[in-house]
């Protein structure tokens, strides 16, 4: 006997029972009671059969995606917070209709729902630990950043144009999207390291000793940058490299994890190096630090996965 005929035939004896109960004299209160176990019984009922279709037989149509805006049914729980299913049906159906009609193909149904996952759980835990250290996101930071977006892309009914066209989205379904976006980019620039940098850029050694002991004796640094930096993107303004965070910084497509372990070390006005790396030798200054999360941003957040617990349902 299948699991949902058991449950057809517990359904039919309840049933049964509470007509024979109410036989005597159909008083209102049992009317009334009646009526209350017949839609609990119901509910339970629908929603065990939506589990199934959701969980086991992983079903996408149209009566299990509603069914998810009226039970509670979870996808996962990260750190004990709950991301829903109707949440990850949203987020699935943005990515199917922006495939069908953009003709992009998807990767495959397991891959793919795990990459949905992955990026819920992701959300989640940034914006519990941005709340955690005091990071704030506003109505006014999310609307902000709409409305960046909406003056880059030809106005406002062009924006919900292409939202409903391609994801089948309104404007205050992309609003949430761009919440997310807005507290992960507030994280990474208010509690991920950083340190503001000015650096000369030397080939030759020898040369590179005679800058930096001219910028460490008090020479004026902006001549020295425009008189011997190779760096020619930013030598005539002062070798800035603007603010880095750990794994960020890039010269010439190249990473350069010795002078920024350098940087990250260095005092605020200090001068440091010459720092041997693989684009020459490189003479740095610290502007300004920021930030209190001493690492980069992939291992912390790798970290707060390992720290918190997730469980995932959908799969």
């Amino acid at each position: 006997m299948s699991f949902m005929h058991k449950v057809g035939q517990f359904v039919k004896r309840e049933f049964i029972g509470l007509i024979y109960r109410l036989r005597p004299r159909f008083q209102a209160r049992w009317i009334i009671t009646f009526i209350i176990w017949l839609v609990v019984l119901t509910y339970i009922f629908f929603g065990i059969y939506f589990g199934i279709q959701i969980y086991a037989k992983k079903s996408e149509s149209a009566m299990a995606k509603f069914s998810s805006k009226i039970y509670p049914f979870p996808a996962a729980t990260v750190g004990g917070n709950i991301i829903w299913v109707k949440t990850y049906y949203k987020q699935l159906s943005y990515i199917r209709q922006f495939s069908a009609k953009t003709k992009q193909s998807l990767p495959n149904e397991k891959t793919l729902r795990g990459q949905i996952i992955d990026q819920l759980t992701e959300n989640r835990l940034i914006s519990f630990e941005a709340s955690r250290n005091g990071v704030r996101v506003t109505s006014k930071d999310v609307e902000d950043a709409y409305q960046k977006i909406v003056s880059e892309s030809g106005g406002e009914a062009n924006v919900q144009k292409v939202l409903k066209e391609l994801y089948g989205m309104n404007a205050d379904e992309f609003k949430d999207l761009v919440k997310a976006q807005v507290i992960k980019e507030k994280v990474q620039n208010e509690l991920i390291a950083q340190v503001k940098i000015l650096h000369i850029l030397v080939k030759d050694e020898a040369r590179a000793n005679e800058v930096a002991n001219k910028a460490k004796s008090g020479e004026a640094w902006d001549q020295l940058a425009k008189t011997y930096s190779e760096d020619v993107k930013t030598r005539d303004n002062w070798g800035s490299l603007g603010w880095i965070a750990r794994g960020n910084l890039i010269i010439d497509n190249k990473q350069v994890p010795e002078f920024e372990d350098a940087a990250f070390t260095a005092k605020i006005g200090e001068v440091f190096g010459p720092v041997k790396s693989q684009v020459g030798y490189q003479i740095g200054k610290v502007e300004d630090k920021k930030g209190k999360i001493q690492m980069s941003y992939a291992s912390w957040l790798e970290g707060l996965r390992k720290r918190n617990k997730i469980f995932v349902f959908i799969k």
